[in-house]
């Protein structure tokens, strides 16, 4: 049993009414341009950590850029309906992700509130003289989240509440919970800003690096080891050692195979969780597909990942097809389309997925 085998997503992003069925090993999002495929792996993501402002936060960074200056939770607010519900079951200007599966969690609502308080000028927004600024407002918001799991014998909900007010000048507030699934996303531009020497260093601590060195190799045999040095006490950074040429800083290597070696090393650090790619296809070549899928999804089974990816390649689409002929149940295709602004979803099975594509030879995207 996966994780999710099912989800409902309503009134996030510019998602209102959205639903997911039989989600399976391998769900790939097709689709045009602005149809909600990044805005589901969004929603994906703060579901598996509910209650972790973190995760809300990290999902609205991955997209948005804030001013220097700027609150660090303003881009939040962007995750929510600005127009209230007048009637319905759903309380005003909340978002509800609801869920089934191997996961605990059955069902988020999370609201945003902005607020303001007179207090103290934030240090971050003070002149020079160092004056404290008593009586000025301060802006600020207040997010709650709400959480019902099943984690009782018996099948019985219980529900959990974090609430979070967040002001202006102050740092990103610690959060956790127990509620949580193992979570990554590779986004486009992943592999050049994603710190991941720690990521290789648990790998090699706990015996994965060798299964990052495969998939590294099944694109450059002349791949021959992976290590995290430091030059003449500088900062650490990753090493290949090539046939050809020694040591090289992994920066040298082409995107291809820098993106590669993230998702392989972000793939093991998720066991037992979800995987997020968005794009699944940028920076690598046409013809790496075929190998790199097929590594790809033997692991998530090896290592009982259920993988989300959103892609505009009609090449992913037939390499992923490929990959799998002869586990074609393990593939799942969402095909979106916004009608009005409004998403909607087809399901498209992996045995329907290849009917379309090689016995009618019809674009999936479209």
């Amino acid at each position: 049993m996966c994780a999710l085998d099912r989800l409902t997503i309503r009134r996030f992003r510019g998602l209102q009414d959205l639903t997911l069925d039989g989600l399976g090993r391998v769900n790939l999002l097709v689709g045009p341009n602005n149809s909600g495929k990044t805005s589901i792996l969004e929603a994906v993501s703060v579901f598996c950590r509910p209650l972790d402002l973190r995760a809300w936060l990290d999902a609205t960074w991955r997209r948005e850029a804030l001013s220097p200056g700027d609150p660090f939770f303003l881009s939040v607010e962007w995750m929510f309906p600005h127009q209230p519900l007048i009637d319905g079951p759903f309380a005003r200007g909340r978002v509800s992700i609801a869920g089934s599966g191997a996961f605990a969690g059955r069902e988020v609502f999370a609201s945003y509130k902005p607020t303001s308080r007179i207090g103290a000028r934030p240090a971050s927004a003070r002149g020079d003289s160092g004056a404290d600024g008593n009586g000025l407002e301060q802006a600020g918001a207040r997010v709650e989240l709400v959480a019902d799991a099943e984690i009782d014998p018996g099948g019985a909900l219980r529900e959990f509440t974090s609430v979070y007010d967040l002001w202006e000048g102050d740092t990103l507030p610690l959060s956790g919970h127990a509620l949580f699934l193992p979570v990554r996303t590779v986004t486009p531009v992943s592999h050049r800003v994603e710190p991941i020497e720690r990521d290789l260093s648990e790998a090699t601590l706990t015996g994965q690096k060798g299964q990052i060195l495969s998939l590294l190799q099944e694109l450059d045999s002349g791949i021959l080891d992976v290590q995290i040095l430091s030059p003449r006490g500088h900062r650490s950074a990753i090493y290949i050692d090539y046939s050809s040429n020694g040591l090289l800083p992994l920066s040298s290597f082409g995107d291809g195979v820098r993106r590669a070696f993230l998702i392989a090393l972000l793939l093991n650090s998720v066991a037992g969780g979800v995987l997020l790619i968005d794009e699944i296809e940028s920076s690598l070549h046409v013809t790496a597909l075929g190998s790199l899928f097929s590594w790809l999804v033997k692991s998530c089974e090896e290592l009982d990942v259920q993988l989300f990816a959103t892609t505009h390649s009609l090449e992913a689409v037939d390499a992923m097809i490929e990959a799998e002929s002869k586990n074609l149940d393990r593939i799942v295709g969402y095909h979106l389309e916004a009608s009005n602004g409004i998403p909607h979803v087809q399901r498209l099975d992996g045995h329907m997925l290849h009917r379309l594509r090689y016995e009618r030879g019809l674009d999936v995207r479209l």
